[in-house]
């Protein structure tokens, strides 16, 4: 298990360069768990994103960064920065992710969610085929859809 959270962005870069190297030299599949969407954006091929323990969207990484189709998904890649004008606030999700040990009935993102109706309190939603290789848990993905 490597961490790069408090690297050196230089050595960041020289460790995630070695893991590509290890990664073509022996034929390998890497799993790369991280918050950050930079070093996902330029290292991976594909991406899960999960929240409170849960898997809420799987898809090509361009396809995931081009065309989120969860709300959480959709809140992290508007919160990094970039094309913003100067003294712009960078967009955040609202409110404060659940305790572990205190998890909200239904779609667990649902408190935080802007989309959240009285089904996304009821039940778990599955995950679903939303397009050619992209999964998403969430009933209103056809929304967010349609708003890119």
């Amino acid at each position: 298990m490597v961490t790069s959270t408090a690297l050196d962005v230089t050595i960041q870069a020289q460790i995630l360069d070695l893991m590509n190297q290890l990664q073509t030299d022996l034929g390998a599949s890497i799993l790369l768990i991280t918050h950050d969407l930079g070093v996902v954006a330029e290292t991976c091929d594909r991406v899960g994103v999960m929240y409170a323990g849960n898997l809420c969207e799987v898809a090509d990484v361009e396809e995931l960064f081009e065309n989120p189709l969860h709300p959480y998904t959709k809140g992290l890649t508007d919160s990094q920065p970039g094309g913003m004008t100067p003294h712009e606030p960078l967009p955040s999700i609202p409110g404060q992710p659940p305790a572990l040990s205190n998890l909200p009935p239904g779609c667990r993102f649902h408190p935080r969610c802007r989309l959240a109706g009285a089904p996304c309190r009821e039940g778990s939603p599955p995950l679903v085929q939303v397009a050619d290789n992209h999964v998403s848990a969430c009933i209103k993905w056809r929304e967010l859809a349609a708003a890119s």
